[in-house]
């Protein structure tokens, strides 16, 4: 198991829950406008199911903090919101096992998308972990203008000792547990994670808002029906089957590792030649479905 180092002490490790206390809203409002504060505004949703298209929210955990960008240890909570949300879709008992959320809980219940709206307006970037669902169920709803950033994706967890990117088993890895799969519980435990104070310098947070200001490159690779091809896409790992145009894509973070993967396409899929298609994406539109 990857745990801090400071956590082992005689070949055993003390946990504590996290509930979040600390981080409750600011009545600071100087903080809003503050130039050397950057306002991460981090979002959790729990829903019906995984299909944006066909499933709906259940409930949205939303919280702002403005973070000191000279030294990423000083930073408040300023604007938060959590609501439930009412459907008509039937809630699975495997949903309700999850989250604990029920028909009867969320019934009557509306999220004011106006105070959503409001929070993402005073922020700089939105986090969430697992950024590509999350931006997808809201672009249902709303509509917003903001760089959107990955707390699995952005930071590069297995550099630095972990080699598995789900909240729960980071946060056991970082010392900490918490009531998962709730909204605002998942958002308060992404916050304490990114800027964990076993973190003296370069926080996962620090790592994360610099590389949310990278474009994204999107490869795009169509060629007739190939069984070899296509298991040697699935063994290299991150390609992505899009039916629309029968097209295997691949989401590149870092020139270098572009560059690479058009090396490896030219010489096992492309006999020498690069057929393929590069698209930029541009900042607003990272992790848009």
């Amino acid at each position: 198991m990857a745990f801090l180092k400071e956590l082992k002490k005689e070949d055993s490790i003390k946990l504590y829950k996290y509930s979040g206390k600390d981080l409750g809203p600011t009545k600071d409002q100087v903080l809003m406008n503050e130039q050397n504060y950057i306002k991460v505004c981090f979002v959790d949703l729990e829903t019906t199911g995984l299909d944006f298209a066909g499933d709906e929210i259940i409930e949205i955990g939303i919280k702002t903090i403005a973070v000191n960008k000279s030294d990423y240890r000083d930073f408040k909570a300023i604007k938060a919101y959590e609501s439930y949300q009412d459907t008509e879709i039937e809630i699975s008992p495997e949903i309700t096992q999850l989250t604990g959320i029920s028909k009867d809980m969320i019934e009557g219940h509306s999220i004011e998308w106006r105070k959503v709206e409001d929070i993402l307006e005073i922020s700089d970037i939105v986090v969430a972990h697992n950024a590509s669902f999350d931006r997808a169920f809201l672009e249902k709803n709303i509509d917003f203008k903001n760089v959107w950033a990955c707390s699995k994706n952005d930071v590069n967890w297995k550099e630095r000792g972990f080699f598995n990117t789900k909240l729960e088993l980071l946060s056991i890895w970082h010392g900490f547990y918490y009531d998962s799969h709730r909204a605002m519980n998942d958002v308060n435990a992404t916050i304490h994670l990114l800027l964990h104070p076993s973190y003296k310098d370069f926080s996962p947070l620090e790592e994360l808002v610099e590389n949310s200001q990278k474009t994204h490159k999107l490869i795009i690779n169509k060629f007739p029906y190939n069984e070899s091809f296509i298991k040697m896409l699935k063994k290299r790992g991150g390609y992505r089957y899009n039916s629309s145009d029968r097209s295997w894509r691949i989401l590149i973070k870092d020139s270098d590792v572009l560059d690479q993967e058009v090396d490896w396409l030219k010489k096992n899929i492309y006999n020498g030649y690069f057929q393929g298609e590069i698209k930029e994406i541009s900042l607003y539109n990272k992790y848009k479905v």
